[in-house]
């Protein structure tokens, strides 16, 4: 009998030489960095840093120290922002992969630093820029001029390390998914109550800072010791790479590429239907209520009222933005006027997932024996509410402060239906691809999605709303609002309102 050797047994995978070979095959498929792209990239951010360069600069760093000496609103403002970085990097992951790695390299056989250390790279890197420059921008607002550079640097590392920080708080939230639930509700509620602290000491006078004699070498000192110990924790991550779960990082990389989608086709419309599906998928512990059963409110309604009850955590950033127009009370109208339109826009907005699903399912709307218009009558109700009661809210804190003069809160709630019908517009046009008109231009041919889609919805709105715009511009304090001009927008709103009904579909579903 003649003896047969066994087959050798392969010898294990070198990590080097698998990403090698990955890197080779990439390189073969999608090609190296094109000239043009980069030259594109290149001109992009030039013509984008000589544009809002100069006017951010003043706002980083004024001119000269604001009158008073330094006080309390800039660390405020600086809280603020550091939430809302953390709230971004939640949103973005922060570690993430492209869809394919995800696909094919993650599952498979390698080391997860390989795949995850250019993400965490990138992370730590935004959030020592971004935390330089909340640090530098608070020392811009309370440092005597001239400033050295010690004073400067101080400022920058400190604000480097909170930042530094902020970002292992959010790697943290995505590796126990158990703690990202209560981590994102403090940001929220940091980032909202920052907002909502600042615009209060602005209206109520500004307290200076405590005359502590403070010398910026030992901030330097303490802002390089935390940076230094948040660098190292930094470093504990990546060594810790190999036990993160696999699900958070292909769940942040499938949200990555839809956002690189988005980039790509120049089409932002699928934002929202991208964020609603998230919304939902995170919404494990649904319970169901009597609104419906009760049957004291129309079904349609009803299911609004449910919608925005389900969405109480996101209520907190239209309250946080109904301080955002306190800082501009003093600045140029045309600002102020775009500041309170958007955010009366956004707060219509809650509920306007329910037109894509009537849209989507006309059938349940035949069921329920509704027309087009009463569909359309039901669906404006709660936004008309919402943005009407966002708009009183805003325009009686301006008034509070002095800057308006009369019934304004009246007119922001007549305002609220002609918001409501600009935000139904946009709903409904977002429903569906506006991204293949192409508009000619000396360059070629530019996709118009991104630009329709920042427009529609606005216009209605700029007409509809059309007295509380001419009234921020021609009756500031102490000037006094007319009870004209609360009959002129509620015959605005009214007209907005039926004209709207009045061009739905007669059967329920046609949109």
């Amino acid at each position: 009998m003649t003896p047969i050797a066994a087959p050798a047994r392969p010898a294990s995978l070198d990590p080097a030489h698998a990403r090698r070979w990955i890197r080779r095959r990439r390189i073969a498929a999608e090609g190296r960095a094109d000239v043009g792209t980069v030259y594109a990239a290149t001109l992009a951010l030039l013509m984008a840093a000589a544009l809002v360069g100069p006017p951010v600069a003043g706002v980083i760093w004024p001119p000269d120290m604001p009158g008073g000496g330094p006080t309390v609103t800039p660390f405020v403002g600086a809280v603020a922002a550091l939430a809302a970085f953390f709230v971004v990097l939640r949103q973005l992951g922060p570690l993430s992969v492209s869809r394919s790695d995800a696909t094919w390299l993650l599952p498979a056989a390698l080391p997860r630093r390989t795949l995850l250390t250019p993400a965490l790279v990138l992370t730590t890197v935004v959030a020592l820029v971004v935390g330089a420059v909340i640090g530098v921008a608070v020392t811009g607002h309370i440092a005597a001029r001239p400033t050295g550079l010690l004073v400067l640097g101080a400022g920058g590392t400190t604000g480097a390390a909170a930042a530094v920080g902020v970002a292992l708080l959010a790697f943290t939230c995505q590796r126990r998914p158990s703690t990202a639930r209560f981590a994102d509700g403090i940001g929220i509620a940091v980032g909202v109550g920052g907002l909502v602290l600042a615009a209060a000491l602005r209206a109520t006078g500004e307290p200076g800072l405590p005359a502590v004699p403070l010398p910026p070498e030992a901030v330097l000192a303490v802002g390089a010791a935390a940076l230094a110990a948040g660098l190292i924790a930094v470093g504990s991550t990546w060594r810790a790479l190999e036990s993160w779960p696999a699900a958070p990082i292909a769940g942040a990389s499938i949200t990555m590429g839809a956002y690189a989608d988005v980039v790509y086709a120049v089409e932002p419309s699928y934002l929202t239907e991208m964020s609603a599906r998230r919304f939902w998928r995170s919404r494990t512990r649904v319970r169901t209520t009597r609104l419906l059963p009760a049957r004291r409110l129309p079904p349609l309604v009803a299911q609004d009222l449910i919608i925005l009850r389900r969405k109480a955590a996101r209520l907190w950033w239209p309250v946080g933005a109904a301080a955002v127009p306190v800082y501009l009370a003093d600045g140029p109208a045309w600002l102020l006027i775009g500041v309170v339109v958007i955010g009366a826009l956004a707060a219509a907005s809650l509920t306007a997932e329910s037109t894509h699903d009537d849209a989507a399912n006309p059938a349940m709307l035949r069921l329920l024996g509704v027309t087009g218009r009463q569909v359309t009558a039901a669906r404006l109700v709660v936004p008309a509410v919402a943005a009407g009661g966002w708009l009183a809210v805003t325009l009686a804190v301006l008034q509070a402060l002095g800057a308006l003069t009369g019934p304004w809160w009246v007119l922001g709630l007549l305002a609220g239906p002609a918001v409501a019908a600009g935000a139904f517009q946009r709903a409904r046009a977002s429903a569906a691809s506006i991204g293949t008109v192409l508009i000619d231009t000396p360059l070629g041919a530019f996709p118009a999605g991104m630009l329709l889609w920042l427009l529609n919805g606005i216009d209605v709105i700029a007409v509809l709303t059309l007295p509380i715009s001419v009234g921020l511009v021609l009756l500031p304090a102490p000037e006094v609002l007319g009870w004209h001009w609360l009959l002129a927008q509620a015959v605005s709103s009214a007209l907005g309102y039926a004209l709207l009904v009045r061009r739905s579909g007669t059967t329920a579903g046609s949109f």
